[in-house]
C-alpha cells in the first residue's frame, strides 16, 4: 500500500484499482475482517495522488478506489484528510479520465462526499452503497450502525445532488433473527428504492465472529428462496432502467473485443463498474481499446447495453 512500488499492470488496461485504506474498525456482526486485517489504517493522500498520477502516465483512464470502507478514511491519520477532499485533488490530476469510489458505508458517508462526487465531471456519478439490510432490528443485530431511516435519507440526498446517479447495494438474506416479516420488509424496500445495480449473498457463518454464535433456525433452501424472490424483483427493476436509457448518449470505456456476434468490442459506461455490473456492446469496428469514446444506446436487456459509436 505504496506508491514506492511500480504497479504490474495488463498492457490493454485502462482501469486501474487504488487501495486507499486497508482494515476495518467496523466490528460487523457476519465479518472476520477486523480480526485478520487490523483496523483500518488509511494512506496519506499525498501518497495516493502520487501513485494515481503514476498511474495516468502509464495511460491508466479509470481510477477506482477501495478499501474495506472507504468512508472511514482519514479517520485514523493526525491530519484528519477528509474523503471528499481527496476526490476532489483526484479530480484534478491531469491524464485521468474517471474516479470511480466503491465500497461506501452508509454509517458513514457524508453530503460533502456526495457533493464532491456531483461537483466533478470526472468523478463518476455511480454509489456503491452496501447497506445490507433494512429492518432495524436485524441492522442492530448486524452491528452496522446505522439505521433505516439514515440509509432512505443517504439515497434521497444522493438523487437529489444528481439525478443521474447509480446506485448499487449488496444484501444479506437469511442473517440469524431475519423473520419472514423482516424479509418482507427489505423486499419491500427493494422495490422502493429501485437500485440500478443489486447483489444478494445468503449468510453463512464465519468462525470467530459474533453472529456465529446468534442462534440460527433458517434453513439454506429458504435463504435462497429469499434471495431468489429479490434477485427476481431486482431483473424487473433493471431491465425497466436500462429501458429507459434507449436513446440516450452514454461515454463507454473500451475495454476488449468482443466475440458475440454483430458486436465488435465491449466496453463500460460510467454507471457501470468492471466484474459486478453489466457492460455495454459496441457494434462498431474500429474503436480503440482503452479510449473512451462515446455511444448512442440503441438496445438494453437486464443487465447490459447496446450501442453504436458516434
Amino acid at each position: 500500500m505504496s506508491s514506492r512500488h511500480d504497479r504490474i499492470l495488463s498492457p490493454d488496461t485502462a482501469t486501474a484499482y487504488l487501495k486507499i485504506s486497508d482494515g476495518c474498525s467496523n466490528c460487523c456482526a457476519y465479518c472476520a475482517i477486523p480480526s485478520i486485517r487490523g483496523k483500518a489504517r488509511s494512506r496519506r493522500p499525498d501518497d495516493i495522488l502520487l501513485e494515481a498520477q503514476k498511474l495516468a502516465d502509464r495511460g491508466i483512464r479509470e481510477i477506482i478506489l477501495i478499501g474495506q470502507d472507504t468512508t472511514a478514511y482519514g479517520r485514523d491519520l493526525k491530519t484528519r484528510p477528509k474523503l471528499s477532499a481527496l476526490l476532489s485533488d483526484l479530480a484534478s490530476l491531469p491524464g485521468l479520465s474517471w474516479v470511480r469510489l466503491l465500497y461506501t458505508h452508509p454509517a458513514h458517508i457524508t453530503a460533502d462526499v456526495l457533493e464532491a462526487i456531483a461537483g466533478h465531471q470526472k468523478i463518476c456519478r455511480y454509489i456503491d452503497l452496501p447497506v445490507q439490510h433494512i429492518d432495524n432490528t436485524v441492522l442492530t443485530a448486524m452491528n452496522r450502525g446505522v439505521f433505516s431511516e439514515r440509509i432512505r435519507e443517504i439515497i434521497s440526498l444522493s438523487r437529489s445532488l444528481m439525478t443521474d446517479v447509480a446506485l448499487r447495494t449488496s444484501l444479506i438474506v437469511g442473517f440469524p433473527g431475519e423473520t419472514k416479516k423482516r424479509f418482507e420488509r427489505l423486499l419491500d424496500f427493494v422495490k422502493e428504492a429501485r437500485f440500478d445495480h443489486l447483489g444478494v449473498f445468503t449468510y453463512s457463518r464465519e468462525e470467530g465472529t459474533a453472529a456465529a454464535k446468534m442462534p440460527s433456525r433458517i434453513g439454506e433452501k429458504e435463504k435462497e428462496r429469499r434471495r431468489d424472490l429479490i434477485m427476481s424483483e431486482q431483473a424487473d427493476i433493471s431491465y425497466a432502467i436500462n429501458q429507459k436509457l434507449t436513446g440516450s448518449v452514454q461515454e463507454v470505456l473500451i475495454e476488449e473485443k468482443s466475440d458475440r456476434e454483430g458486436f465488435a468490442f465491449i466496453g463500460r459506461c460510467r454507471r457501470q463498474a468492471p466484474e459486478i455490473d453489466g457492460v455495454t456492446y459496441i457494434r462498431n469496428n474500429g474503436a480503440k481499446i482503452g479510449s473512451i469514446m462515446k455511444c448512442k444506446i440503441t438496445a438494453a436487456d437486464h443487465y447490459d447495453l447496446y450501442g453504436e459509436l458516434l
